[in-house]
């Protein structure tokens, strides 16, 4: 593949991608007690001279699901992906929130594709996932969460369905599920 795309083969509408995901990872409610994960940063960092970009799409699942009990699923935004860009030599903080009480609560799964991939070039962009609590009115982090931080060198490999349209992150860089 020359582009990253690749038609699916299925009858759906939509565009299987390679992408780089955390994979499916549950936020607990506490994080070091008392305190509770209410919030999770996505940092991207450009360190080459020329802008990227990359897509990204927020999978969540709600907390509180009786045991054999299937759990749907959202999409952020729904039916489309996120697109960010990154100027050279340049870092961007996105801060993700749930539906769920406290706001990280919750099963996410975080998928990227675009000027980014699986190892760390100095032509993509690096991303690092982290839950945690938030520090004052944030948007930095008083405490993370071991259990659910995902530097770089975590991701795997995915291949995902891509549907809709690409949205550009929001001014602020907040995006709530």
């Amino acid at each position: 593949m020359n582009n990253n795309f690749e038609e699916s083969s299925s009858e759906e509408s939509g565009n299987m991608v390679e992408a780089i995901t955390t994979g499916v990872f549950h936020v607990p409610v506490d994080n070091q007690a008392p305190d509770s994960n209410d919030m999770i940063n996505i940092y991207f960092k450009n360190p080459s001279s020329k802008t990227l970009t990359a897509n990204f799409l927020v999978e969540f699942s709600s907390p509180g699901v009786a045991p054999g009990v299937q759990n749907p699923e959202i999409s952020s935004p729904p039916n489309g992906n996120w697109t960010v860009t990154v100027l050279p030599h340049h870092s961007l903080l996105i801060v993700v929130t749930g539906p769920a009480s406290p706001p990280a609560f919750g099963t996410w799964r975080f998928s990227f594709w675009g000027d980014i991939d699986r190892n760390e070039k100095k032509n993509k962009l690096s991303v690092e996932v982290i839950a945690g609590r938030i520090f004052g009115s944030g948007p930095d982090l008083a405490f993370d969460d071991a259990g659910a931080t995902f530097p770089h060198g975590l991701f795997v490999d995915a291949d995902i369905e891509v549907t809709g349209p690409s949205v550009p992150v929001p001014t602020g860089g907040i995006i709530s599920v």
